[in-house]
């Protein structure tokens, strides 16, 4: 016959292991650009929101200057404004 003691010690859990969220480069509010085709400084975007990891890499929601058409974009597919000394 066994006790609870026994019992729980059967069925515990090895601990969990917590792993530090990957950081964003980009701050909130930072300016970028889209590393794609020709860009310019008339083509930023001002970073609005931190998104997760969606399989391809850190997300960042933006909006652009010039017309405020917002979209989604992997960090890697992005670069900082030249002089924009945001970086934290």
């Amino acid at each position: 016959m066994t006790n609870d003691n026994e019992t729980s010690r059967r069925f515990r859990r090895p601990p969990q292991r917590l792993t530090a969220a990957p950081l964003h480069k980009f701050p909130i509010g930072g300016r970028v650009i889209q590393k794609s085709g020709a860009p310019t400084d008339a083509d930023s975007f001002h970073v609005t929101r931190h998104l997760p990891d969606a399989g391809a890499g850190l997300q960042y929601r933006m909006k652009r200057d010039r017309d405020g058409q917002e979209r989604v974009a992997v960090e890697s597919a992005l670069e900082l404004v030249a002089g924009d000394d945001l970086i934290q």
